[in-house]
């Protein structure tokens, strides 16, 4: 496990406590539900959202740098990864509604 994810892990705790504390609830259970019925993602989805609105927006950048990152494999890899991982198969759907849905289905 990477220094990053481990990070993250431990974001997303203090996220879902700050829940927990908010509500007085929740306790011993997942936050999930409550996160839902507050149409709030948990930390790890908050990410890949942003990542992904990112990603959407590097190939229309005027930088010659950002350009060329773009084109690299490694780069375009991780997008397929995302993208594969919320099943977005149209790159120009709205990635915000495919990770929200792909957090209800974990949720129920």
């Amino acid at each position: 496990m990477s220094s990053s994810s481990v990070n993250i892990h431990d974001i997303g705790t203090v996220w879902n406590n700050a829940f927990r504390h908010i509500f007085n609830c929740c306790w011993r259970e997942s936050v999930k539900p409550l996160q839902y019925y507050c149409q709030s993602l948990p930390l790890s989805y908050l990410i890949d959202e942003c990542r992904l609105m990112f990603f959407r927006k590097l190939p229309v950048h005027d930088n010659i740098v950002i350009k060329t990152l773009v084109a690299l494999p490694a780069v375009y890899y991780e997008y397929i990864g995302l993208c594969s991982k919320y099943d977005i198969k149209d790159p120009l759907s709205s990635r915000t509604s495919h990770v929200f849905r792909a957090f209800c289905a974990s949720v129920f």
